[in-house]
């Protein structure tokens, strides 16, 4: 956007959808997911056999889903030998949740009614 330009509720209109619709969101929707991210919160760096050991589904569902947060910047990983470690990426992690309430403060004071 142009520095002095004021956005248009569709701009950000447009912007909300794009952020609520985003890879971010769809996994943290999934509870296999979230079940993965607990586990490193809790654990640490882990390889794929840890993180299987400790969740009931087969190791190809938890490596297409740690493959599906890495693509979304929740997970880092680092390739060690012949084992891949992952971990929450902790920093991308709170940077796109401040980078997201501040969009929607920014498009509610825009086009809603002023909080309370």
């Amino acid at each position: 956007m142009e520095t002095g330009k004021i956005k248009t509720r569709e701009a950000h209109a447009a912007e909300l959808v794009e952020i609520l619709d985003s890879k971010f969101f769809k996994v943290l929707s999934e509870p296999v997911r979230v079940e993965i991210l607990k586990f490193l919160v809790l654990n640490g760096s882990s390889d794929i056999a840890a993180i299987a050991k400790a969740l009931p589904q087969d190791r190809s569902v938890i490596s297409r889903h740690l493959k599906f947060m890495f693509e979304a910047e929740i997970l880092c990983c680092e390739k060690v030998s012949r084992h891949v470690y992952y971990q929450v990426n902790a920093t991308a992690f709170r940077d796109k949740l401040v980078n997201i309430a501040d969009q929607i403060s920014e498009c509610m004071a825009q086009c809603c009614c002023p909080l309370k």
